[in-house]
C-alpha cells in the first residue's frame, strides 16, 4: 500500500468516526510544535571556525514540507482556520517559516523550554477560544503535558510509542513529510470548507 492509499484509509476511517468528527467540527485554531511535527527533527548546523560569544543559534536550518506549507498558508489566506506556531527551541529559522506563511506574531512563539500551557492559555484569552476548540499537534514531552489545556491531541507516527497512547489521533505520517497537511486535510473537510473539497470528495467515492 504505498502512501495515497494508506492516507486515504486513514482519512476515510476517521470520517466513520462520530465522536472525532463531532470534535472536529468545533476546531478554530491548530496548535502545532515545529520540530518532528513540521520537520523532521533534523537541525542542519554549519561546520566552521566561529568566535566563543557566537550566537549558534543563527546558524541552525531546517527542513520544512512544501505541501504542509501550502495548506496553511492557504488555510490562513482565506480565513479558513488559525494556526499557531509553538517551539521549544529558540531560532530564526522557525520565525522566517511563519512569516512566509502568514502567521500572525502573536501566534508564534519560540524558545518555550518549559511551559507550553501558558501560551496556549494566551491564545486562548486573547481570541476568545474555548479548551475544546484547540488541536494541538506535538511529538514530545512538552507536547503532552499540554493535553488539559487543548481539547483534542495529536500527533505524528515519528513520536515515541509512550507518547502515542495519549494522542486522541495518530497521522501516519512523520513530521515534515506531509503530517501536518493530511492533518489540516481531515480538520477543513468535515468542517466543510476545505479549499480542495470537491477533490476529495470525488477520491472518496
Amino acid at each position: 500500500m504505498n502512501n495515497a492509499q494508506s492516507d486515504k484509509k486513514w482519512f476515510l476511517e476517521n470520517l466513520n468516526n462520530k465522536k472525532l468528527i463531532d470534535q472536529l467540527k468545533q476546531i478554530k485554531i491548530i496548535i502545532t510544535d515545529i520540530d518532528g511535527c513540521l520537520t523532521d527533527a533534523s537541525l542542519m548546523l554549519a561546520e566552521s571556525q566561529y568566535p566563543e560569544d557566537t550566537d549558534y543559534s543563527k546558524f541552525k536550518g531546517k527542513s520544512f514540507c512544501v505541501q504542509d506549507g501550502f495548506g496553511i498558508s492557504t488555510a490562513i489566506k482565506n480565513n479558513l482556520i488559525k494556526i499557531a506556531f509553538i517551539s521549544g527551541r529558540t531560532d530564526e529559522a522557525t520565525k522566517i517559516r511563519a512569516k512566509m506563511l502568514g502567521i500572525a506574531d502573536d501566534l508564534c512563539f519560540t524558545g518555550i523550554d518549559n511551559n507550553k500551557i501558558e501560551k496556549i492559555k494566551l491564545i486562548q484569552n486573547k481570541y476568545n477560544i474555548s479548551k475544546e476548540e484547540i488541536l494541538y499537534f506535538g511529538d514530545d514531552l512538552l507536547d503532552f503535558e499540554t493535553v488539559d489545556a487543548t481539547g483534542i491531541k495529536t500527533c505524528p507516527a515519528n513520536t515515541l510509542f509512550y507518547f502515542q497512547n495519549q494522542a486522541d489521533l495518530i497521522i501516519p505520517r512523520v513530521g515534515g513529510n506531509g503530517a501536518f497537511r493530511l492533518l489540516l486535510d481531515l480538520v477543513l473537510y468535515v468542517q466543510n470548507k476545505h479549499f480542495a473539497q470537491e477533490f476529495i470528495d470525488k477520491s472518496l467515492k
